[in-house]
């Protein structure tokens, strides 16, 4: 039932909830002046549902006030028309969190708008995508879309951006804010960690496997499990599809030696609009396999790929090609060095220590208001 009149019935009795707020509750977000819009994606089983959900795991539990909105489509827009903005007239100082993209850009816009116009707070993303670089990088004229992404970009008081790369190019874009670099993402995973792995030279990929068509050229002698959907109809006999799995199972499918961070058709190196992503993402696998405590073989050109060989979380390749003379070069004793390296790593992860370093530090460069 999605009448109009009964949709604006459910608006006006969720906003009646928003705002029927007793006094205890009122004056707690008065002492705590930091909050995140928790906007629901309708995407499952996907690297960017786990990774906003994840972001408002950490924060509420470092003690953000969360600003809910509906699932459902039509009342998000309502909510965002005429219910956030009564929201923001309610937050007199501190700072709101906006997981950047969010919406479709009308959405995004009122959301600016209201933060910047009837609010008293900061306005700080935390950002999972541009699209500038991720989909519109193809060699095609996108001028409409990409002034309006760089026209939000610039309305931020601060940003959290995901490493030194993409840091310096929002600088070279003319992005005035400060700026901290999160450095590679934390990931919430329940599965307990184990203590060693033995190494048996294997691999395995999870994403969206639409976008990952290398894995139809693979002629390796390192066989490799898929998980991920949009699977092709036939792949090389050495690999293996497993199917989807949901985002809090698929840590558990995680036993083999490495998992593979790689983008694009090509075996040679990463191409196209996502291989040349990788320069300058931070793709919320690499986290997944981390956090499970599998070492990572990732493209030698990546963003990530500096954190892997400084902390020694993996193996560097400059082309798939290389992976089986890599792989035989690995003695057992620095595979579990390597696992030993993870193991640190994912227990930082787990406990949203990267998020916190990166907003409790922009938090003190905007400097403006006591949060």
């Amino acid at each position: 039932m999605n009448t109009p009149a009964f949709l604006f019935w459910k608006c006006e009795y969720y906003g009646k909830i928003v705002f029927e707020i007793n006094t205890a509750e009122i004056s707690e977000m008065k002492m705590n002046n930091k909050y995140l819009i928790s906007w629901h994606d309708s995407a499952k089983n996907t690297g960017g549902t786990k990774a906003k959900d994840d972001v408002e795991f950490f924060l509420r539990n470092q003690g953000y006030n969360i600003i809910d909105t509906p699932h459902n489509k039509y009342l998000k827009m309502l909510y965002v028309i005429f219910v956030l903005p009564l929201v923001c007239l309610r937050i007199r100082k501190g700072v709101i969190y906006v997981q950047f993209p969010t919406g479709i850009p009308f959405q995004m816009k009122m959301i600016i708008f209201f933060i910047k116009h009837f609010s008293g707070a900061e306005l700080a993303y935390i950002i999972h995508d541009i699209e500038t670089l991720r989909i519109w990088n193809d060699g095609n004229d996108h001028p409409e879309s990409e002034q309006t992404e760089m026209s939000f970009l610039k309305e931020a008081d601060g940003i959290v951006s995901l490493n030194h790369k993409m840091t310096d190019w929002l600088i070279e874009k003319g992005i005035k804010a400060p700026i901290t670099d999160m450095k590679i993402w934390d990931y919430n995973n329940p599965k307990p960690l184990t203590d060693s792995r033995e190494y048996k030279k294997s691999i395995v990929f999870a994403g969206n496997l639409g976008k990952s068509t290398f894995l139809k050229k693979w002629d390796l002698e390192t066989p490799i499990d898929v998980y991920g959907p949009n699977a092709a109809d036939k792949y090389p006999s050495n690999v293996s599809y497993k199917g989807v799995l949901a985002a809090e199972e698929l840590p558990g499918a995680l036993v083999q030696s490495f998992g593979l961070v790689w983008d694009g058709n090509s075996m040679d190196t990463c191409t196209g609009n996502y291989g040349s992503y990788l320069r300058i993402n931070d793709p919320h696998k690499v986290s997944l396999y981390l956090s499970s405590g599998l070492p990572i073989i990732i493209w030698s050109e990546a963003a990530l790929a500096d954190i892997v060989r400084d902390e020694k979380l993996g193996i560097t390749v400059d082309s798939l090609k290389d992976i089986d003379r890599a792989l035989s070069e690995v003695k057992v004793d620095d595979y579990q060095k390597m696992c030993s390296n993870v193991q640190n790593i994912a227990k930082l992860m787990r406990k949203g220590y990267f998020l916190k370093n990166a907003t409790d530090e922009l938090n003190k460069l905007m400097n403006r208001q006591e949060y």
